[in-house]
C-alpha cells in the first residue's frame, strides 16, 4: 500500500472551514444585521427590475449553484433556473433584462462558466460572478462579483471554497428578498442563523471519529449510493463526487423519493447506502426505504440531525448514525457536507490513494508530465499549477 503523509492538504482544507466562513460572514454582515451586498448587480436600483434568476457552473461549484435555487425560490419567490455550465447554450437561453444570471467558480477561470456568463449577459442578463480569486476572467466578464474569503485553494477537490459559496448564495437570497420586501418579521432570525454556520461546521467536524469508523466499514465495496431530498440533494450528489475523485468509490447521488422506481433493484449486501434524511423533511419515505434496504441485507449508514428531535425510529434502522447539529432547514447542506468530505478522506486514506491528487480534471495525465517547474517556482504541489484553470 502507498504511504502519503498523514495530514494530506485536502485535510487541511476541510479543517480550515470554520475559518474560510467566519472570514467570508465578516465581509458581508454589518453588526446591525445589514448586509453589506449592495453593488451592481444587487443594488436595489438594478433588483426592483429582476423577475427571473439563472445560476451556472460547473463540478462542484454546480453542487452549490443547485442550494441556491431552494433558498432564492423560498426566500425571494423568484423563479430560479440552474444548470451545468456545459450544457448552455444547447438550448434557447431564455434570459433577459429581468434576469440575474450568476455564474460561479472557485477560480474563475473555468472555460465553460465564462462562456455561459457571456451568453447571458450578451441577452441582457445582469450578470454576477461569484469567485474565490478577485483577478479572474469570470470576475471581469460580469456586471459585479461576490467574494469568498476561503483563501488559497490547494488540492483539486474543493471543500472549503464549496461551503464559502453555499453560504454566500444563502446570503444573497436573503439579499433578493430584502429587495422585494420580504422576511421583515423574520430577519434577524435568518441573520443570526446564518452567523452560526463556522461554529456549527467546527461541531460537526468534532465527529470525525465516528466518519472515521464508517469509513472503515466502508473500505471493502466498490459502489455505494448517497440518498436525499430537497436542499439536502446537492449534498447527494457532492458526496458521490467526492467519493468517485477521492476515494476512487463509484457513487451515486440520488433522490430519496425516485430511488423506489427502478435503483432499488441494484440494492444487496454489497450496495451501502448512506442516506441523509430528517424527521421533518421525508421522515416516512425514509424509514419505508430503511425498512427495505435492511430486508435485502444492504448496508445502511445514516447521516441525520441530534438531540431532541433525532429520528430514533430511523436511527434503529441504521448500522451507523453519524449527528448533525440542530439548524435551520435551509443551512442544513452545509453541515450536512462536513461528514461526507471526511468520509471520502479516510476512505481514501485507508485505499492509499494520494487524495490531493486526485487525478479528477481534464488533461490531468498529460498535464502532471509538465506541472514540475511551474509547481517548483510556486512552492505548490507539482500537479497544482497546471491545474489552476480547471478547479471550479
Amino acid at each position: 500500500m502507498t504511504k502519503f503523509p498523514d495530514r494530506s492538504l485536502f485535510y487541511k482544507e476541510i479543517k480550515e472551514q470554520p475559518k474560510a466562513l467566519a472570514n467570508t460572514l465578516a465581509q458581508y454582515l454589518a453588526p446591525n444585521y445589514q448586509l453589506k451586498m449592495t453593488k451592481p448587480p444587487l443594488d436595489d436600483l438594478t433588483l426592483k427590475k429582476i423577475r427571473t434568476a439563472y445560476i451556472t457552473a460547473c463540478g462542484t461549484s454546480y453542487h452549490a449553484a443547485m442550494t441556491a435555487r431552494y433558498i432564492i425560490e423560498e426566500l425571494a419567490r423568484i423563479p430560479t433556473v440552474v444548470e451545468p455550465a456545459s450544457e448552455c447554450g444547447r438550448h434557447h437561453l431564455l434570459v433577459d433584462d429581468a434576469t440575474l444570471a450568476v455564474a460561479i467558480s472557485q477560480s474563475g477561470r473555468s472555460k465553460d462558466t465564462l462562456a455561459a456568463l457571456k451568453l447571458a449577459g450578451s441577452r441582457g442578463a445582469a450578470t454576477l460572478a461569484l469567485v474565490n480569486e478577485s483577478s479572474s476572467p469570470l470576475t471581469m466578464a460580469a456586471s459585479g462579483s461576490l467574494m469568498t474569503l476561503a483563501g488559497k485553494v490547494q488540492t483539486l477537490s474543493s471543500t472549503k471554497a464549496f461551503t464559502s459559496q453555499t453560504m454566500v448564495l444563502s446570503l444573497m437570497g436573503l439579499r433578493l428578498a430584502q429587495s422585494r420586501g420580504l422576511m421583515r418579521e423574520n430577519w434577524r432570525d435568518e441573520v443570526d442563523n446564518i452567523g452560526r454556520l463556522p461554529e456549527l461546521v467546527r461541531h460537526t467536524l468534532s465527529f470525525e471519529d465516528r466518519v472515521t469508523a464508517v469509513a472503515e466499514r466502508l473500505s471493502g465495496y466498490d459502489h455505494a449510493f448517497i440518498l436525499a431530498s430537497g436542499p439536502l440533494l446537492p449534498m447527494a450528489f457532492e458526496g458521490a463526487l467526492k467519493l468517485k475523485e477521492v476515494a476512487k468509490i463509484h457513487a451515486e447521488g440520488y433522490i430519496t423519493g425516485e430511488f423506489g422506481h427502478g435503483p432499488l433493484a441494484l440494492v444487496g449486501p454489497g450496495t451501502p447506502i448512506i442516506l441523509i434524511s430528517f424527521a421533518d423533511d421525508d421522515g416516512c419515505r425514509s424509514l419505508d426505504l430503511a425498512a427495505e434496504f435492511r430486508a435485502r441485507g444492504a448496508p445502511l449508514f445514516l447521516i441525520s440531525e441530534d438531540g431532541p428531535n433525532r429520528d430514533r425510529t430511523l436511527a434503529d434502522q441504521a448500522e451507523f448514525f453519524l449527528p448533525l447539529p440542530q439548524v435551520t432547514p435551509r443551512l442544513r447542506p452545509v453541515v450536512a457536507v462536513i461528514h461526507l468530505q471526511l468520509l471520502a478522506y479516510h476512505l481514501g486514506r485507508l485505499k492509499g490513494l494520494d487524495v490531493d491528487n486526485t487525478g479528477g480534471l481534464i488533461h490531468s495525465t498529460m498535464a502532471a508530465a509538465t506541472a514540475n517547474s511551474a509547481a517548483v517556482d510556486s512552492g505548490l504541489p507539482a500537479f497544482y499549477s497546471t491545474f489552476d484553470r480547471f478547479i471550479d
